[in-house]
This record gives C-alpha cells, structure tokens and sequence, in this order.
C-alpha cells in the first residue's frame, strides 16, 4: 500500500471508526459509572436530594474543572485520537498514559502529531492498561489477604489513617510543585473555612474557589508601560 492510500485510508476509515467506537465506548462507561448511583437514589430510596448533588458537583468543579478543559487540549497533540479516547477511558492520563506514550515515540524516533506517534501511543496506551489491571487485581487480592490475617485492632488502624495519608502525599505533592507563596495561600484558605460554620461541602467548594482568587489576586504582575521594554 503506497503513501497516499495509507493517508486516504487513515482519513476517510480509521478516523472515522476511530470517533464511532470511541463515543460509544465513552457513552457506556458514562452509564455504568452512574447505573450505582441510579440503583442507589431511585431503587433504594436512598436519593440525597438535588441540592447536595449541586453542592457536591461545585466542590469538584473548584478543584478539577478546569482541567476538563485543558486536559484535552494539551494531550490531545501526543495522544492523536484513538489514544485520547483510550486514556480518557481508563484515566491516570498525566502520571502513566503520557509517559508511557511519549517513551513509546521516542523508542521509535517517531515525530509527535505524525501518524506513526499515534500508532505508537495507542499500542504503549493498550499495554500500560493491561499491565496496570494486572498489578491492580494482584494488589487487591493481596491486600485483601493482609488485612485478614491482621488482628482486628491493627486492620482498623490500617483502615482508618490510609485516606489521611493518602490527603497527606497529596498535600506534599502540592508543596513540592506549587510555589511557597501559592502553597501557604491554599492551605491558609482551607483551614480558614475548615473553621468557619459553612457546611462541609459546601466549605469545600468555597475554600477551593477561594484559593484560586487569592493565588490570582497575589501573583498579578502590574502593567508594564508601553514602550518600557524599548530602550531610548
């Protein structure tokens, strides 16, 4: 097959199977993530009501939401499309589907956007999501043995400061990566409506917009004049 029929095969096939299975796998993971969600408010009778649901979808959109615009954006140059698709399907893009795929092209000294990255990325993508369902059922059937064989007050322990230290790596993730100025400001602002009498969820929301306006606020460099940067 000549260069030109792999181009109008890529174009006028692969692309558009690529989009058809892409939206209808996406579609049906939508589904299944809310089917529990469903079974629990209207089968159960267990429904928290619409404003803890708003309440709930605001304190995440303080924190992620402009990542569901920017994420698709800056990965979608290396990914190309069937492998954003895939990652956006199976999640943990920035930590191990981009490193994964980028040290896929550079073993095949592939050029980021052409069409041989992008069979690079969805075959490094394919890989590195077995691999990780692999040790991921392997960690759960183990850890799962562990804390039975624990004795009763150990397992308890275990249970109750593994959500505090995972908060805790987080954090110091953070720190390391945020400046000392930005860093102090999230975390002063979070203690503040900690606090504060606002609800717990809705306290989160507000502490998260609240850090972004302050961080904002205290690293907006005023104007330079016109013609400063023009020497006389």
């Amino acid at each position: 097959m000549t260069k030109q029929n792999l181009e109008t095969h890529y174009r006028t096939s692969f692309i558009p199977r690529a989009h058809r299975i892409g939206r209808i796998t996406l579609l049906i993971a939508m589904a299944v993530c809310l089917l529990p969600a469903l079974y629990l408010s209207f089968v159960l009778g267990a429904w928290p009501g619409a404003g803890v649901i708003l309440t709930g979808f605001l304190a995440v959109l303080a924190f992620v939401g402009i990542i569901w615009i920017v994420e698709p954006i800056s990965y979608f140059p290396v990914l190309g499309v069937c492998g954003t698709y895939m990652s956006f399907l199976s999640g943990n893009i920035g930590n191990m589907r981009m490193p994964v795929v980028i040290s896929c092209q550079q073993a095949v000294e592939a050029e980021t956007g052409s069409r041989k990255a992008e069979v690079a990325a969805v075959l490094g993508i394919a890989v590195s999501v077995l691999v990780n369902l692999v040790f991921l059922v392997a960690l759960v059937v183990i850890g799962r043995a562990l804390i039975d064989a624990m004795p009763a007050p150990m397992a308890l322990a275990v249970k109750e400061y593994t959500l505090p230290a995972l908060y805790g790596a987080v954090l110091v993730m953070f720190m390391n990566s945020a400046t000392r100025r930005n860093a102090l400001t999230g975390i002063l602002c979070g203690l503040a409506i900690f606090l504060s009498p606002i609800p717990g969820v809705l306290g989160t929301a507000v502490a998260g917009i609240l850090a972004i306006l302050v961080c904002f606020a205290t690293n907006r460099r005023p104007a330079r004049p016109a013609g400063s940067g023009q020497s006389a």
